[in-house]
């Protein structure tokens, strides 16, 4: 039987991108051996089908059958959110570039493709800041061009795809002629391998019977979610048969495929596993992943295990097994969220909506118990048990629980701070802000105002106001200060008491009780102000209204950096600078935000101790799109946003994409410090100072402009095993240098690393460091800095006492190295010098 597709509509794209993803994961570790460019970290594969996922879970999820524009929507905000590393980044902008071609389209034609192709391009290549051919960005360009000159059917997709599948094929095919690093290593682009099985699977969403079959049982699904929705005229949290996303590694290929198959497939569905000589991957969504587990652990070691529960994966939440929320007798909800440490935020809340919107923005755990049902000392004492966290922050919310709460931190053996939260949205925004630091946050809260509306339940009188039966009253910061005989009225009250020339942000949760016409008045804001809002049901307030304040101490300019600058709190104390944070993984599957869920201290001691090769992640351009609208909501007008040098992370690119993301290339500047560590840190220090000093946007990047090209950055590490675990030396190279006791003298030249000169031994090392030192003709400024065991320690100390003997010295500190450099060196040490010129 001959099968055409003469257009694609919503349900097909659907199933394409399903397909995808599904095709993608079977060859993740294929894709992972393949990775060797820019860094040969071994997780293309994952980035790439972790990112895809990402939108698998959102589609298997929904209950109806969106319209085109719909289905974009879900997909790119799902991709974004999803997207990590390198490739993950690109393939996001690649499927958003994709959707912008066909959202406007119900039935989009093979003519309708061949534009879409041309934007995925597009979109690709502006996300990176050095496009560099041989890659995945060259196979998506091949892919555009060859589908842009497509001539055959032009009302059949599948010859189309077909044709588009081996275009990629060839364009993956030639990428080690075109990036010598390939050509080197013996293999195609591990990005561009994946771009091709993307396509194949494209393809067989079409022509594989098994495929076809599975994504029509997904789409019957939906359909049948959607007449429980439509019959049952209640909300219905997410009916998804099979909830938990499992997916793991046994560490064996030598058993038998199809039995194992044979066996696991009646546990759940949307099942892919994939095998190799030495390994057999696993993905399944199931309702008992540990009978799946159980059945696999039979056949060899596990590993990389992930069960994501899909219903509540809008959470952030990781789940150590299947209970997520725990009922107390009063039927109370206590609620954790795994991914909240090491300081945990404890919010007591007045309903389920607000606690979701609590643990959504960061909280640790939630307690159902605020307005008409506070809780007792009891409740929270408990809940405090049941936080596996040392440093706890309870945000009471409410005037009326402060009491309480204090109570319960004073019999707790943890350390546990009551800040004296008096209203949900003022709690929510402590939440929402928590990584300014609470220093900041409690600068900023007495600018902003909490407003709560409701009804007079009685006659009274507060302070000359008098009330009457119901009246709406507005309690603004806590205290009423307002009535009126109407909500339209009380809102417009309110805002011409509390809206001024300084605000920033207006949020509003809408409950029960309120009126079309009050809504209205309260979106009417002037468009300088931002406005949004959430429609919960809470009971007893039609509305929760929390407006934001520009704090007229603020300057208008924030400097963001990354934690490779191995800055501390400390160091910033005082000055306008954020630090993103990148994630690195010991032992285990487990990433810690570096600077943040493990300090440098706890790092050196897990690495030195264990045989690991730790890896590092950038963080995500959701990461840095949600922080700079942090900053530009708290009233900075422009933001500096200075990295690690771009030949040697992937972070730029990321923060690249979200300013993409928020149109504002003329408000965020991304600077290539072309630097690292302690050279990155004067950059960043020396900028904010002068921010301080009321400098021009332009005037501080000229200056960083001027300056990152003659800092002068040198290093030695300890051994060369950790470059060459790293992927950064030959083995050959390593041993040798081992044998011969070779410590090379390193040095960042245009960004890249490279070799300076090779001492023989400690002694000859730091005897080369002495001579650059001397070598330099004016007074300088120096930085040392070391990581590792406590002779790096003294090499850094030797370091200043030679520059102190023999020049005119501005010595700016001793820092101690990260994770995420220590990761790739070892135990190192280092200076970085740079002549006098401000």
């Amino acid at each position: 039987m001959n099968i055409e597709v003469k257009v694609l509509n919503s349900t097909r794209l659907t199933k394409l991108l399903i397909a995808a993803s599904r095709w993608l994961s079977k060859y993740s570790d294929v894709l992972n051996d393949l990775n060797v460019y820019p860094v040969p970290d071994g997780d293309t594969g994952t980035n790439m089908s972790m990112t895809l996922q990402a939108v698998e879970n959102e589609l298997i999820k929904l209950n109806h059958e969106p319209d085109m524009e719909e289905l974009a929507d879900i997909v790119s905000e799902a991709i974004l959110l999803g997207a990590r590393g390198n490739s993950g980044t690109i393939l996001s902008q690649i499927i958003q570039g994709f959707l912008e071609g066909v959202r406007t389209k119900e039935e989009v034609t093979v003519d309708d493709v061949k534009i879409a192709f041309r934007l995925a391009k597009e979109k690709a290549y502006k996300a990176v800041s050095e496009p560099v051919e041989g890659t995945m960005l060259t196979v998506i360009r091949r892919v555009a061009e060859e589908a842009e000159i497509y001539n055959g059917p032009s009302d059949d997709f599948i010859p189309f795809l077909v044709y588009l599948k081996e275009a990629a094929k060839e364009a993956v095919e030639e990428t080690p002629n075109q990036l010598p690093k390939l050509k080197e290593a013996g293999v195609v682009d591990a990005g561009g391998q994946g771009i091709f099985y993307i396509l194949e699977g494209f393809e067989k969403s079409i022509t594989d019977p098994e495929m076809l079959h599975d994504l029509e049982r997904i789409v019957q699904s939906q359909a049948k979610r959607k007449d429980i929705m439509e019959h049952s005229g209640n909300h219905v949290f997410e009916d998804i048969k099979f909830k938990y996303c499992t997916e793991f590694v046994i560490e064996s290929g030598d058993f038998d495929l199809d039995d194992y198959k044979s066996k696991i497939v009646n546990f759940g569905d949307s099942m892919v596993c994939a095998q190799t000589s030495k390994k057999t991957k696993t993905h399944i969504h199931t309702n008992n992943p540990g009978a799946v587990l159980e059945i696999a652990g039979k056949l060899g070691n596990l590993s990389n295990i992930k069960i994501d529960n899909m219903e509540i994966q809008h959470k952030n939440m990781l789940l150590a097994d299947a209970e997520q929320y725990k009922l107390d007798k009063k039927g109370k909800v206590l609620v954790q969220n795994e991914n909240s440490k090491p300081i945990a935020y404890f919010a007591i809340v007045d309903n389920m909506e607000l606690g979701n919107l609590f643990l959504d923005n960061g909280a640790t755990a939630v307690l159902i118990g605020g307005q008409t049902q506070n809780p007792s000392v009891a409740d929270i004492e408990e809940g405090i048990n049941k936080i596996k966290a040392d440093k706890i922050v309870i945000l009471p919310n409410n005037k009326n629980i402060i009491s309480s709460a204090k109570m319960a931190a004073e019999r707790s053996s943890k350390e546990v701070t009551v800040l004296e939260t008096k209203t949900m949205l003022e709690g929510e925004y402590v939440v929402k802000n928590k990584d300014f630091g609470m220093d900041e946050i409690l600068k900023q809260l007495p600018f902003n105002t909490s407003i709560e509306i409701t009804q007079a339940v009685r006659d009274t009188k507060v302070d000359d106001l008098l009330i009457s039966q119901g009246d709406y009253i507005a309690l603004i910061n806590g205290k009423i200060k307002l009535r009126a005989a109407t909500l339209e009225e009380i809102i417009e009250n309110t805002y011409k008491e509390c809206v001024n020339s300084e605000t920033l942000n207006i949020f509003a949760c809408i409950g029960k009780g309120s009126t079309e016409e009050a809504n209205k008045i309260l979106k009417g804001i002037k468009s300088t102000v931002k406005y949004s809002d959430l429609v919960i049901g809470q009971e007893n307030y039609p509305y929760y209204i929390y407006i934001t304040n520009r704090n007229p101490e603020l300057p208008e300019i924030a400097i963001v950096t990354d934690s490779t600058s191995d800055l501390t709190p400390d160091m910033i104390k005082g000055l306008d600078v954020d630090i993103i944070p990148l994630k690195i993984k010991l032992a285990g599957d487990t990433y810690y935000r570096d600077g943040v869920d493990i300090s440098k201290g706890e790092f050196w001691k897990q690495l030195l101790k264990e045989n690991i090769v730790p890896k590092t992640s950038q963080p995500s351009p959701a990461e840095f799109k949600e922080l700079y609208e942090k900053l530009l909501e708290k009233g900075y007008k422009k933001i500096i946003s200075i990295h690690i040098s771009s030949k040697l992370s992937g972070t730029q690119q990321a923060a690249r994409v979200a300013r993409g993301m928020l149109n504002k290339e003329d408000d965020i500047a991304i600077v290539d410090s072309k630097v690292v560590t302690f050279a990155l840190a004067h950059i960043v220090l020396e900028a904010a100072k002068m921010v301080k000093e009321g400098k021009s946007f332009d005037e501080i990047i000229e200056w960083i402009d001027e300056t990152k090209s003659k800092m002068k950055v040198y290093f030695v590490v300890k051994e060369l095993s950790y470059l060459e675990k790293g992927g950064r030396i030959g083995r050959a190279s390593s041993v040798i240098g081992g044998f011969l006791k070779i410590k090379p003298v390193l040095k960042l030249e245009n960004g890249e690393v490279c070799i300076e000169a090779k001492a023989l031994g400690e002694r000859g090392a730091l005897s080369y460091m002495e001579k650059l030192i001397k070598n330099e003709k004016n007074s300088i400024i120096m930085y040392t800095g070391w990581g590792g065991t406590r002779s790096e320690l003294e090499a850094a100390d030797q370091l200043r006492s030679i520059a102190e003997k023999t020049k005119k010295l501005d010595y700016r500190g001793r820092m101690e190295i990260g994770a995420t450099i220590a990761s790739h060196t070892g135990p190192v040490y280092g200076m970085g010098i740079l002549n006098k010129i401000r």
